[in-house]
């Protein structure tokens, strides 16, 4: 090929001088060169590509319109190669109509690997317009054709039988049916490994490398992590000797591996590996962004997704006891770099939502998210109720396009909000949200059996929390009343339920009835004093809890301080039961 590149300005200059052969020869010498012989050969330069075959069609389209109709092959196959280099260079919707062009050549024959490769490059161009019913029918003939031909001579760069197989996987896997992806690439590879060695390394490598990319997200997707980190690293000794200067999709296709062992690595436990392939990732994608921003972009998107998610951290409450504003949570300070990945993080995000708000602003509601835990952290509340705030707007938006998708985490994010601004002493302004995160949670309770059953108790233990801060005890109590009833149903129902949820329901509802008890002694409301005291009793007597006993306990003896005779005249006029005595120990009896 080297020589017929070299040579190629003599057929140029016959074509020109109209000499007879000139157009025939200039065709065939382009179309030479844009089918190396040897498929290890360095990938060319797209734009040499695209100039070649571009020069290809003009040539064989002034040859076929001619008097003579001649040259219909060429022509056809032109178009083909055409579209393909149109594919390399991202210009889909030019390509996909060079490709119906290919097929509207009349008198056009073509071999059977020619035909079979113009299904090879419809089937990527369907996919990547988005027409990914009709991809699939056509990459199923792409493999029928394939199997039933065997490419020769120049022709074996015309694609394979196992690189049809591929394409339908990724083609199956754009679809969502990650199951059938899988059991086509596990297919391909036992045709690439029944190969003998020397065949993979000149003409498939690429192939199996991009294949062993390929199936590594979506073994990742099935949850088979061990299996995606073996394929993993399979793909990476493949790839060992391809230089990415050669191979410009080897970046682009590194970049995605790392970010899937990062998670993998996650998954399995092995944080030092998940770390060392979430810096590759984030350093190749970086090289993308370089190379071309809007197709780099998205990709360094995910490649921070995969680091960030390994601070070891969760933006999510607990379960256990609310955090207290008079006493800080005792944690870690956030890693700087997290702080820089989920800031630039959320930057790119807010770039590519003005382009594409469906993918990108769910997205940055979550970096957001991330971000007001960090700046938390730090004591910035300020910055966290912002970061917040906007992470909320977000999933709002996100929520009126998509309900059943974002709902719950909408949900979530509003319940976040809610610490937030209590920390940030707004807790007049976090009631709203920890209303709103209750009615969406008890609403989808209703709808979604896969909603974690806990989370009606969970919102309303945040909401009683919130409440109480403001002062209204009256209706934190009724929500600590009904946590306690959802929270025994769930236990009778599942006994496997945590203990530890039940435990801090309770704590929070015997203190708030002991505030409660204690505001209205301070009012002089001895019968609603005595009532709350009765209710702060029945609790005690039906728990064990050591916390609850002892607010029952210090209930009863501020009681007994404050006005001993006035509780105990309202604790006989409304019931016969007699009045608790404090013994000189501090039991009640």
């Amino acid at each position: 090929m080297g020589a017929v590149r070299i040579l190629l300005p003599v057929p140029r200059t016959l074509a020109r001088a109209h000499v007879g052969l000139g157009g025939p020869l200039l065709g065939a010498a382009l179309l030479r060169c844009l089918t190396p012989g040897l498929f290890l050969v360095w990938q060319r330069p797209p734009e040499r590509l695209l100039a070649w075959s571009e020069e290809a069609v003009a040539v064989y389209r002034t040859l076929h319109e001619g008097p003579r109709r001649q040259s219909g092959d060429g022509l056809a196959l032109a178009l083909v190669l055409y579209a393909n280099a149109l594919y390399a260079a991202g210009r889909h919707e030019e390509a996909l109509a060079a490709s119906d062009e290919s097929r509207a050549v009349v008198g056009a024959r073509m071999s059977p690997t020619q035909s079979a490769y113009a299904l090879r490059v419809r089937t990527l161009l369907l996919t990547e317009t988005g027409r990914l019913d009709e991809a699939l029918t056509v990459a199923r003939q792409c493999v029928a054709a394939y199997r039933v031909t065997e490419p020769r001579g120049r022709e074996r760069s015309l694609g394979s039988y196992a690189d049809a197989l591929r394409i339908q996987a990724w083609v199956l896997d754009r679809m969502g049916r990650v199951h059938e992806s899988v059991n086509l690439y596990m297919e391909c590879a036992e045709l690439l490994r029944a190969l003998p060695m020397w065949r993979v390394l000149l003409r498939a490598g690429r192939v199996k490398v991009r294949m062993l990319c390929e199936v590594t997200g979506g073994l990742r997707a099935l949850g088979r992590f061990e299996e995606a980190v073996s394929a993993g690293n399979d793909a990476l000794w493949w790839s060992t000797g391809m230089n990415p200067s050669y191979y410009p999709d080897l970046v682009w296709l590194h970049a995605q591996l790392f970010t899937d062992l990062a998670w993998c690595y996650a998954a399995t436990g092995d944080l030092r590996r998940a770390r060392d392939s979430a810096d590759q990732a984030v350093a190749r994608c970086r090289t993308l962004v370089e190379q071309d921003a809007v197709t780099g972009r998205p990709r360094l998107v995910l490649a921070l997704e995969s680091r960030t998610a390994l601070y070891g951290r969760s933006p999510v409450p607990s379960a256990g006891p609310l955090p207290s504003a008079a006493v800080p949570p005792q944690v870690e300070q956030p890693d700087p770099q997290q702080l820089a990945d989920l800031q630039e993080l959320s930057e790119l995000c807010a770039r590519l939502a003005v382009t594409d708000p469906v993918v990108y602003e769910p997205r940055l509601a979550q970096a957001l998210d991330e971000l007001a835990f960090c700046h938390g952290l730090l004591g910035a509340d300020r910055q966290a109720v912002e970061a917040a705030d906007r992470s909320v707007a977000l999933l709002r938006r996100a929520a009126d396009r998509d309900p059943r998708g974002y709902e719950p985490e909408l949900a979530r994010t509003l319940a976040n909000l809610v610490i937030r601004r209590s920390r940030a002493e707004m807790r007049e302004d976090a009631v709203a949200p920890a209303r709103e995160a209750l009615a969406i949670t008890r609403r989808l309770a209703e709808t979604d059996e896969s909603l974690p059953p806990f989370l009606t108790v969970q919102r309303l233990e945040l909401l009683a929390w919130s409440l109480r801060r403001t002062g209204d005890d009256a209706q934190a109590l009724a929500c600590y009343a009904e946590a306690e009833t959802l929270q025994r149903e769930l236990m009778a129902a599942e006994p496997e339920h945590s203990e530890g949820r039940v435990t801090a329901v309770l704590t929070g509802y015997a203190d708030t009835l002991r505030a409660t008890a204690d505001a209205h002694l301070a009012a002089g409301r001895f019968d609603d004093a005595a009532a709350a005291l009765r209710r702060l009793l029945a609790l005690d007597g039906r728990t064990d809890l050591p916390e609850v006993h002892a607010a029952c306990l210090g209930a009863f003896a501020d009681a007994h301080d404050m006005a001993a005779n006035e509780i105990r005249g309202a604790w006989q006029a409304a019931t016969t039961d007699p009045f608790p005595s404090i013994d000189d120990s501090g039991g009640a009896g």
